[in-house]
């Protein structure tokens, strides 16, 4: 299970790097979550990645005459931020700490937890949140993992996602954890209108 959330994981947050379109210079960061930086165990895994609205912008133009509508959703973001962190006893009480503490700021700020995920035989725990903005686009995507057995993940997607690209993405390059927030955003959505 640890490889598979790890694998759907990585593979979500590169399908939005490289598939998304760009905010208006004033606007702010709504969907930006900040969990500080995380420290590294004494060994093992440690990857950091930031995307910054201009990457972001450049992906978008290399992508849009092979990929139009990947070109479009990049072109809606502002930032990618991915965590990957081996934990250990070095390390395991501060980055669980701080995914705990994001976890608790943004439920109490207006994100919407979307996906949730516990496995007690892995000791897996898993969330995926959003930040609405109005009835049809997304603001921000964060996903938290921690698998108490030795790693935890944390990914923020900043910029203006729209329910209907997250499913074209989805279903394009076959990653269901997007499937199931663009059908849950799109069930939100019908939900207010009634």
């Amino acid at each position: 299970m640890k490889t598979l959330i790890r694998s759907t994981l990585v593979a979500a947050a590169a399908s939005f790097a490289l598939i998304t379109s760009s905010f208006a210079a004033d606007a702010d960061n709504n969907g930006a979550i900040d969990i500080g930086q995380l420290m590294p165990a004494a060994r093992g895994e440690f990857v950091e990645v930031n995307i910054s609205a201009a990457m972001l912008k450049f992906a978008s133009k290399l992508a849009s005459r092979q990929e139009p509508d990947a070109a479009v959703l990049i072109a809606g973001l502002k930032s990618i931020r991915v965590n990957v962190v081996s934990m250990d006893d070095s390390n395991r009480d501060d980055v669980v700490s701080k995914i705990e503490a994001v976890r608790r700021k943004i439920e109490g700020s207006g994100w919407t937890k979307m996906v949730t995920v516990r496995d007690s035989k892995n000791g897996d725990n898993v969330d995926v949140h959003v930040k609405q903005r109005g009835e049809d686009a997304v603001d921000g995507l964060v996903v938290t993992v921690i698998d108490r057995k030795g790693e935890a993940v944390f990914v923020n997607i900043v910029g203006n996602i729209d329910a209907d690209q997250i499913a074209k993405i989805a279903d394009k390059f076959e990653i269901e954890p997007l499937r199931k927030i663009s059908g849950k955003v799109k069930k939100s959505k019908a939900d207010t209108e009634v």
